[in-house]
């Protein structure tokens, strides 16, 4: 993870993204991982994340979208 975050950081430009965006499992240890390496939670609650993809409150939330702003180190 810390080599893919510091390529993409580099100064030379090798990419036109702002953000590395990952659809991670909504595992304890999955959304532990990328946590711990700074990555930010696109919605504030999984209830948010259920309305925004019409997912009733009752449904499981089987994934969750996590972010990493690669100009914020």
């Amino acid at each position: 993870m810390n080599f893919i975050k510091s390529w993409l950081i580099e100064p030379d430009d090798k990419t036109a993204c702002r953000f590395l965006v990952v659809d991670a499992y909504n595992k304890e240890s999955v959304l532990s991982f990328y946590l711990s390496n700074n990555f930010l939670p696109l919605f504030k609650t999984e209830e948010e994340e259920k309305a925004f993809y019409h997912i009733s409150t009752e449904e499981q939330l089987h994934t969750r979208l996590l972010y990493f702003d690669l100009k914020i180190r």
